[in-house]
């Protein structure tokens, strides 16, 4: 992977070089934003970077063994750590990286903006129903072994932690040190879709890199990605159309109906939706302050919104935003969903009126 190669984020690739060839690299950076904003190749990038014998021209030369084995996902000193479903059975402990990296090289190979979901889907079967995903504190203990060994090739070794936000509180206890106080020559390269819900002592430790948002200029989602995949996205899309105007009619019973084909959803499904959602009412507030250049909706949402977005205004837009990502969290708690979701319904029609009074 090489800087070249990241669209859309010229900004955040210049601090990142500048930050490398000055000396200057943190050495705990958490590089931020939303899914399809390239954060993850632009993490493995800067890596390459680091460990490049022949970098020239502020990219990564390449063709150097160093670079080779990056590309490949197994240099030695390049380290990877990402959310995984535990298999293990019994006495054994969790789950870690390692036990996937075969299916994380050829998942993150096709596809470098490899979403939470697509990869939870990668790993479980269809049988295999709820399946959450989390950095579990075998992965800590893993981290801390790894690393307390000397470098096999490089001078330098990176770690890059793919969704730190899923670090379970005792894996972010276990590494506060090894973050706060790295051994040397020793980079952390965080990459975070919601920052926030980063354990704080996590965050404290960290320095920022905010990617840009979408923009004009690029879609950051490689050619053939989409985010979410789009037999998801038309379910989705019908399911917020639903949604939306049930609330808007209150429609009690169509609501509980509602209600229950939701809570038939595996939970990062129900999830992933809510993250849809979010977008879909943002989408909406920006088509209503009539600015269509920074729209990025498809023919289906858009026809939709036309209609729909002026329900969406600074009357209740950071209200509705508001619902679904507690609905979200709600849902990753285990909640009940067919409760979650009712309760969400319930909420929208004082917020759809909010937005309907001229």
């Amino acid at each position: 992977m090489q800087f070249k190669d990241i669209i859309g984020q010229d900004a955040a690739v210049a601090k990142l070089r500048a930050a490398i060839d000055r000396n200057k690299l943190p050495h705990a950076l958490l590089i931020t934003g939303p899914a399809g904003t390239a954060g993850l190749p632009l993490a493995h990038a800067a890596a390459q970077y680091i460990i490049c014998q022949h970098k020239h021209d502020g990219e990564p030369c390449g063709e150097c063994p160093e670079c080779i084995q990056a590309q490949k996902i197994g240099h030695p000193d390049l380290h990877w750590v990402f959310p995984v479903v535990n298999k293990s059975t019994g006495d054994k402990d969790p789950s870690i990286s390692d036990d996937y990296l075969p299916l994380w090289r050829e998942e993150y190979s096709s596809n470098p903006n490899l979403t939470l979901p697509q990869w939870v889907r990668a790993m479980t079967s269809a049988k295999e129903n709820n399946k959450q995903a989390q950095i579990f504190v075998s992965e800590a203990n893993a981290i801390i072994h790894t690393l307390s060994t000397k470098p096999y090739e490089s001078d330098y070794r990176v770690m890059i932690i793919w969704l730190p936000e899923l670090f379970s509180e005792k894996t972010a206890n276990k590494l506060l040190k090894i973050i706060e106080e790295p051994y040397e020559k020793t980079f952390f390269l965080l990459v975070s879709n919601e920052p926030d819900n980063i354990i704080g002592t996590i965050q404290s430790r960290v320095q920022r890199l905010q990617l840009a948002p979408i923009d004009g200029q690029g879609n950051f989602v490689q050619p053939g990605v989409k985010v979410p995949d789009e037999a998801d996205r038309e379910k989705f899309l019908d399911l917020f159309m639903q949604m939306m105007r049930l609330s808007y009619a209150r429609n009690l019973r169509g609501m509980r109906e509602w209600s229950q084909t939701m809570a038939k959803m595996k939970r990062e499904q129900a999830k992933n939706f809510l993250q849809y959602a979010q977008t879909m009412i943002r989408e909406n507030y920006i088509m209503n302050l009539r600015e269509p250049e920074l729209n990025y909706m498809k023919d289906d949402e858009k026809a939709f919104s036309e209609r729909f977005s002026r329900f969406v205004n600074a009357r209740n837009v950071e209200g509705i935003v508001r619902e679904l990502e507690l609905a979200e969290n709600d849902i990753a708690q285990n909640a009940s969903a067919k409760m979650v979701f009712f309760d969400l319904s319930l909420k929208l029609i004082m917020l759809l009126k909010a937005g309907n009074q001229q």
